[in-house]
């Protein structure tokens, strides 16, 4: 009180708050409800989606490498080999880096999954039986069952939530799986074997072939066919498609193929040996059946597709906004789905890294170190390679978009939300306006009296900081209590069909995080917009005429 006395200003705003005998301090609480009830709304909204945000971070990194190092010819990935980037010596030597937690091959592609029930397109990862630091994560999102794949030799798997739903599957049941990029090499078989043979369909190509020693001249030991036949059946031979011969046209043409280069040009007559063998194999292109060629030809199918029967010893739940893996495969059953190893390599996609969480955001350091690990590359065989290279992508580029995203409905939430304080300041504004016009007589009075304009603007500014401060406090204390007890308030509305956060889909609890800076910044917008929303009035009621105020009724 003793301060009191000595602002006149502050002393006559809280006597303006409060008046006795009067309904105005209705007003005043219900003003500070509504800058309490705004930056409660605001608090609330950031902490639960910055929660929301993190939740799905840490679940998405829980299946997403941090780094992928791989390698790239310019214009595609290239499938990392023990014999030529030495892969595995590579790995060891990046799982010493300090920070790095841990390092394991990938192998990942689509597939076709089937059960009983149906059929849909999905994708799987490999996971090393034996490394628990990539296992460990990935069983924090474990519904039932275990990544328990033994010595990684069984046909396992681990299948997500939504494909298990989808195909009507649950642990201990079988799941049919037929890689899609086998699928691939089906068409043109299928396209081989619904088309005639083509030889069959060049008769003059047969002939030219039987007759080629018709009129030979003998040379040298051998024969030396007449001028112009090898150049018109090497003619013909190349316009054949050779996706599209039966296995057996595709060798007795080798066999021609092979004659024609060593004796086109007609200076090296054909041997004995040389006249027998293009006989034969003339005799046996005439000779071919059509049936049987078509099925040595789809024969090669089963070995093409390789179709395998997992058995799911685990379901996850992935987020729902950034889905991981339908399939989960130990690495040497992904591998012979994806055909690595068939020619005796180890292949693998690439190497992913894990860190530690402390080095999520910072990981620029671990690159420049992975960089000097790499070995040197020879230049590439293919064609059209822009020339080999090493890639290491960083999981905040895989996320790029998905952060842009979060970041951009964050500010529109905080913008559309910050109209509830805006509109509570405005209503305070109004309040301060209608106070100074019901005591305009007064203040003529302290005018009369010698209060300068500044003193007057003050009483009504105190108003705006007290209702400010003290709606503030309360919307921060108000907010901390119901995040504390969100879980609560948010069955109590389910109950009553009002989940504003549905969280079944998503497989997790509502998350929030407190965060000091949002929580302050909130705050503090709120209590400067109040007190400016109060300064405003003040500043027109301080410059009144004290002779008319007196005057007026």
């Amino acid at each position: 009180m003793r301060f009191l006395r000595r602002n006149l200003s502050l002393m006559l705003a809280v006597r303006y708050l409060n008046p006795l005998r009067t309904l105005f301090s209705i007003i005043t609480l219900i003003c500070l409800l509504g800058v309490a009830l705004g930056v409660m709304v605001l608090i609330v909204v950031l902490g639960v989606m910055e929660g929301l945000q993190d939740e799905m971070e840490t679940r998405s990194l829980a299946f997403t490498p941090h780094l992928v190092v791989g390698l790239s010819d310019g214009m595609q990935t290239l499938a990392l080999t023990e014999h030529d980037t030495h892969w595995p010596e590579l790995r060891d030597q990046i799982a010493k880096l300090p920070g790095v937690v841990c390092v394991y091959p990938q192998v990942s592609a689509h597939v076709l999954a089937q059960s009983e029930t149906g059929r849909q397109t999905a994708n799987f990862t490999a996971v090393e039986p034996q490394n628990q630091a990539q296992i460990k994560p990935l069983e924090e999102m474990l519904r039932i069952g275990n990544f328990d794949f033994g010595a990684g030799l069984d046909q396992q798997c681990v299948i997500s939530a939504n494909l298990a739903a989808s195909l009507d599957l649950t642990v201990g049941e079988k799941v049919h799986v037929v890689p899609v990029g086998s699928l691939d090499k089906i068409t043109p078989l299928l396209g081989m074997v619904l088309s005639p043979m083509q030889t069959r369909q060049d008769p003059a190509f047969l002939d030219g072939v039987k007759s080629l020693f018709d009129g030979a001249k003998p040379a040298r030991g051998g024969v030396l066919p007449a001028a112009g036949k090898l150049e018109a059946v090497a003619e013909r031979m190349a316009q054949f498609d050779a996706a599209k011969l039966r296995p057996g046209e595709s060798e007795l043409l080798d066999v021609l193929d092979e004659l024609l280069e060593a004796h086109l040009g007609g200076k090296m007559p054909f041997t004995p040996q040389e006249q027998k063998r293009w006989n034969d194999s003339a005799r046996q292109l005439a000779e071919l059946d059509h049936d049987k060629e078509d099925g040595r030809a789809l024969k090669s199918v089963r070995d093409m597709v390789l179709p395998v029967d997992l058995e799911i010893c685990g379901i996850y739940q992935a987020p729902e906004n950034m889905p991981g893996p339908d399939l989960y495969i130990p690495l040497p059953i992904a591998q012979e789905m994806v055909g690595y190893g068939t020619t005796g390599g180890n292949e693998v996609m690439g190497l992913c890294v894990r860190v530690e969480n402390e080095k999520l955001h910072q990981t620029a350091e671990i690159v420049r170190q992975i960089q000097s690990l790499l070995p040197a590359l020879a230049d590439s065989d293919q064609p059209n390679s822009l020339g080999l290279r090493w890639l290491i992508v960083p999981w905040s580029e895989s996320f790029k978009q998905w952060h842009q995203m979060i970041a951009k409905e964050r500010i529109m939430m905080s913008f559309v939300l910050s109209s509830i304080s805006l509109i509570a300041s405005f209503c305070i504004m109004a309040v301060m306006f209608t106070v100074s016009l019901q005591r305009r007589r007064e203040i003529a009075v302290l005018q009369a009296l010698g209060a300068t304009p500044g003193k007057i603007m003050a009483i009504f500014t105190w108003q705006g900081v007290i209702i400010g401060f003290v709606g503030a406090v309360l919307g921060v204390a108000l907010a901390l209590l119901v995040l504390y007890y969100r879980l609560e308030i948010q069955a109590f509305l389910a109950s009553m069909d009002m989940d504003p956060f549905p969280m079944q889909t998503h497989g997790i609890s509502l998350p929030a995080k407190y965060t000091p800076s949002t929580i302050a910044m909130q705050a503090i917008r709120a209590f400067i917009m109040v007190t400016l929303a109060s300064a405003i009035p003040a500043f027109f009621i301080a410059r009144q005429d004290p002779a008319k105020a007196l005057r007026s009724n």
